[in-house]
């Protein structure tokens, strides 16, 4: 049985937004990517494949933070319109609270996974050129050659 068309590219946009979701190389899923919370390495370590692939290219990912964090206030709003129309002397202080908490706590908690889904969605639609491709491979070898070392 042979599978729908378009499912390749499916399954591809999957797994690089899995692996981008759980903060892995979206290249290949290599883990170990972050040396802090805040602090990404410049290449994967498994395959060598740089990550800021060009001047201001994490920019996309402060989009998505930043989306995420507006989503989860609006959802949060719309709780709270949903409350008052069942109770208009519904009190707001909760709302405010956990509006005032997500604002703070969500942006920073997602921030490395908002880093690893905007370079899974760039690596979908601009796949690795040839030329980035030698230099992971270079830098691959590097680390390789290096991490053995002299016996």
């Amino acid at each position: 049985m042979s599978k729908p068309a378009g499912w390749e590219d499916e399954a591809h946009w999957v797994r690089l937004l899995g692996r981008g979701f759980t903060k892995r190389c979206p290249n290949c899923g290599g883990r170990g990517i972050y040396d802090t919370w805040f602090r990404m390495k410049d290449r994967c370590p498994t395959c060598g494949m740089r990550f800021e692939r060009e001047e201001g290219f994490f920019v996309g990912a402060y989009l998505i933070n930043f989306a995420v964090a507006i989503v989860l206030l609006f959802l949060l709003c719309m709780g709270f319109v949903a409350a008052k129309a069942a109770d208009p002397d519904a009190d707001a202080t909760a709302f405010l609270v956990v509006g005032v908490v997500i604002g703070l706590v969500v942006p920073v908690a997602f921030y490395p996974f908002a880093r690893t889904v905007w370079s899974a969605i760039d690596l979908g639609m601009t796949p690795l050129e040839p030329e980035e491709e030698a230099e992971a491979e270079a830098a691959r070898s590097a680390t390789t050659a290096g991490a053995v070392g002299p016996s």
